[in-house]
């Protein structure tokens, strides 16, 4: 008899969807009002872009790894690094 902790998590994980779902900051960009992830996922895109040219410019990048991997990676740090930088309290 071991659904009652299944439920447990599950009744938790629903009731935090449901509460936590408000918590996303807007932004007001020329009166229209933009989700922070979204301006966070741009500006870490733009940054990581940079970021690769410059260690391809620098020829680091063939000593990185597979470029496949390695530019995702970097665009999700910058992301992420933006989000904290800027929006976390």
């Amino acid at each position: 008899m071991k659904p009652l902790p299944t439920l447990r998590k599950t009744a938790t994980a629903c009731f935090l969807a449901l509460t936590l779902t408000a918590c996303d900051p807007m932004l007001s960009l020329q009166g229209s009002f933009w989700p922070a992830w979204i301006i966070c996922i741009m500006t870490g895109l733009a940054t990581s872009m940079l970021l690769m040219w410059q260690l391809i410019r620098l020829r680091l990048a063939p000593h990185l790894g597979p470029p496949l991997l390695i530019a995702p990676s970097l665009w999700a740090l910058c992301s992420f690094t933006i989000w904290l930088l800027f929006y976390a309290r």
